[in-house]
């Protein structure tokens, strides 16, 4: 059972799940409940007429981003936030947007902590991910975030994100595992979960994958990598405060 705020050293984490439909928020929400010491928020592009129903591609991550900019300065401006997590497995624009709209308030996207996790675990990683279309852009934004050195690839299960939870749970895991095996032939250590939408798959997942490799999340990453971000910055300084130049726009 979640359990309510009890202090004001709660460090306070919203979460995005920028797409319209529901069904990742609510997964999430079961695995990430609140606890003594850690308030985990989730809002999603519920609807938001201009928000895609998944992402597929880098252009539906910058409408997507535009759609819920919005609602997350709203929800950021009045519920005093420590921490941001944009819940799409992409270089996605609204994380740089929500950083420029809030300097000073730690923002990342669960792409971002995957790769730090992973590299800090098990040096050489694995990405599995969902459409084709992914593989060419996530293995540019790898090397565009630094980590290409680590990387043993990035493979598609051609599955598509409401597919994950929509189809039976064993024939998903089994098409994710069966993807994995040029990775862990190349030397992954460890597979990064390619999909917020994979998350509630993770331990059926790593038990099926061979001894020695184990599977990243880049939520769970991304909420530990912020819970900790917000515990070292002075208390006096935590709520978000959005700039002018930031207040005028909304664009990503």
């Amino acid at each position: 059972m979640a359990i309510p705020p009890t202090n004001d050293s709660q460090v306070k984490i919203l979460c995005i799940t920028p797409i319209s439909t529901t069904d990742i928020t609510a997964s999430l929400t079961q695995l990430h409940p609140p606890t003594p010491d850690l308030d985990i928020a989730f809002i999603d592009g519920r609807g938001l007429a201009d928000c895609p129903s998944a992402i597929n591609d880098d252009d539906q991550a910058a409408g997507s981003a535009a759609a819920i900019l919005p609602r997350a300065i709203e929800h950021i401006r009045s519920s005093a936030v420590d921490a941001v997590l944009v819940c799409c497995f992409s270089d996605h624009p609204l994380v740089a947007a929500l950083a420029r709209t809030f300097p000073g308030l730690p923002v990342t996207g669960i792409l971002q902590a995957a790769l730090q996790e992973a590299t800090a675990c098990s040096g050489r990683f694995g990405i599995v991910t969902t459409s084709l279309a992914w593989e060419p852009a996530l293995t540019c934004s790898v090397e565009d975030l630094g980590f290409a050195a680590h990387s043993a690839g990035v493979v598609s299960t051609g599955l598509g994100v409401l597919e994950l939870g929509g189809l039976e749970r064993r024939a998903v895991v089994d098409r994710i595992v069966e993807s994995c095996a040029p990775l862990v032939k190349s030397g992954a250590g460890s597979i990064i979960l390619g999909c917020a939408g994979m998350a509630p798959l993770e331990q059926d997942i790593r038990a099926a994958l061979p001894p020695g490799v184990t599977t990243v999340d880049g939520v769970r990453a991304g909420i530990e990598i912020l819970a900790r971000l917000a515990r070292d910055r002075p208390r006096a300084g935590r709520a978000a405060k959005p700039s002018q130049e930031a207040e005028i726009t909304c664009e990503v």
